[in-house]
Formats: structure tokens, C-alpha cells, sequence
């Protein structure tokens, strides 16, 4: 009977144990990786675009193996639902939701060849910018972050962009940036992703002892028509159009993906 009691808590306190260390070594693998391995790929052939796409994949298979460990815990299991193949998203800007700091790693390792627009703090950070860098992820806030998602977009690749800049606040609407939009209005193609993960894991303000005793199922699921109508914001000022854009993704997103503390509003 007092085993049977304790069992949930033990069972909690293997995942925190595990989330700990996998956590630790996710750290240490993107700093050794950013100092001893990315130097050498760059001595390959290629140049600049050839060490890229091998960073890329490189980050793909770590994150795979780490997805893979933590299914394995039991801290979460991937489903991916209406996913198109990567050769249908070439040339296309994939805008996801953001209830959960493993929203990349969930995404990058269903999508080998992806492209991210990232943080300031991940693309000089000690542990990943060296890897991240080499990967030509792109830099949130940098002034020609436009032109460079559309350089890729046009150059087939595939850019992951969170519209919202950062983690959604469990119980507020969803607040969206204007970068999307503009990518938009300057003819990006755009596949909107819903993000939905229940019970909530590594939201924001949470930490990575905060595992819950539950499996969290992190579902992945194309969203359907995107939320941008250009042709209805036609004639007006471009902030105008752009304002009205990220107002129309709010919407969409507060319905499909709005989270509480415990995960996705079932209504």
C-alpha cells in the first residue's frame, strides 16, 4: 500500500531526475559541438551553404536523439498530424504557436532542413550560437531580417518563424510581432502550424524540474488555410496592412491554440 502511494511521486522524481540531465548534456553537446565540430565542417567543400546545410542536419539528428530520449522517459511523445513532406515546403514560412520551450526541438527534428529564426540570446549564446550561426538560423531583431527570410524563401528553403517572439503566457491571448505579416505582404508563401502540448511542459516561467507525472502529448498538426488574406488589406498604407495581418493571425491563433496553465483550452 505505501509503495503503491509513492509510486506516482517516485515515477515524477525519475522524469525531473532524467529531464535533468538530458538538459545538461543537451548544454554541453551544443557547446562542443559550436567548438570542435562546427570549425572542422567548415573546412569542407561548399563553402558557406555547404557548411550550413551540414550544421543543419547535424542539429536535426541531435535533436531527434534527444526527442527520442525523452519519449523514452515518458516526459512526452510527438504526434504530427496533415504534415506536408519537405519537398512540399520548400519555399515555404511556416508560422507555429509557442506554448513550449521545446517548440524547436519538437519542429527541427520532424523538419532535417529547416531554417529558424531565432533569439538575440540563442544566436550568441556560450552554448549554441557557434552551431546555430553556422546553421544560417536568423537572428530575431536584426535589421535585415526581412530581406534575409525572403532571400531563403525564394532560395526554396523551408523558415520557422514564432510570431510571437517568445513563449505564450499560459492563460493570455496569444500577442503576435509583425514580422510574419510583412513577410507575407512581400509575397512569402505561409502554412500555418498549431502547437498544442497537454499537460503543459517547459511553458513559459516554468523550469526543467517542472515535469509533470503525466506523458505530455505534443502534437504537431497543420493548421489548414492561412490566416492572411493580402487581398483584403489591398490599397491601404503598408503599416496599416501589416496591423491588420497580425491582428487576423491573433485571431486565428487564439482560437486554435489558446493554453492554460494546464495546456490547450479544450473549448
Amino acid at each position: 500500500m505505501l509503495l503503491h502511494r509513492h509510486c506516482p511521486r517516485l515515477r515524477q522524481a525519475g522524469k525531473v531526475l532524467l529531464s535533468g540531465v538530458l538538459f545538461t548534456l543537451l548544454g554541453l553537446g551544443g557547446l562542443g559541438l559550436s567548438l570542435l565540430v562546427v570549425p572542422v565542417l567548415g573546412l569542407l567543400p561548399g563553402g558557406r551553404a555547404g557548411l550550413g546545410r551540414r550544421a543543419r542536419w547535424l542539429i536535426h539528428h541531435c535533436f531527434r536523439l534527444f526527442l527520442w530520449a525523452l519519449e523514452a522517459g515518458g516526459i512526452l511523445r510527438v504526434e504530427a498530424r496533415g504534415m506536408p513532406g519537405p519537398e512540399a515546403l520548400r519555399g515555404t514560412l511556416l508560422l507555429c504557436n509557442h506554448p513550449s520551450y521545446l517548440d524547436v526541438v519538437v519542429l527541427v527534428g520532424l523538419m532535417p532542413t529547416a531554417l529558424c529564426v531565432v533569439k538575440q540570446a540563442v544566436y550568441r549564446s556560450f552554448w549554441f550560437g557557434g552551431l546555430v550561426r553556422a546553421a544560417g538560423y536568423l537572428p530575431i531583431g536584426s535589421a535585415p531580417l526581412l530581406q534575409a527570410g525572403l532571400d531563403a524563401l525564394h532560395g526554396g528553403q523551408t523558415l520557422i518563424l514564432f510570431p510571437e517572439g517568445t513563449r505564450s503566457t499560459p492563460g493570455r491571448p496569444i500577442r503576435c510581432l509583425r514580422g510574419a505579416a510583412h513577410l507575407a505582404l512581400a509575397g512569402a508563401r505561409v502554412l500555418p502550424l498549431v502547437l498544442d502540448c497537454s499537460p503543459a511542459l517547459l511553458a513559459k516561467g516554468h523550469r526543467w524540474y517542472h515535469v509533470p507525472i503525466e506523458t505530455c502529448r505534443f502534437q504537431v498538426r497543420a493548421g489548414g488555410a492561412t490566416p492572411f488574406d493580402p487581398l483584403a488589406v489591398a490599397g491601404t498604407t503598408p503599416p496599416l496592412a501589416a496591423r491588420r495581418l497580425t491582428e487576423a493571425l491573433e485571431s486565428y491563433y487564439n482560437k486554435e491554440a489558446y493554453v492554460t496553465d494546464q495546456g490547450r483550452d479544450p473549448a
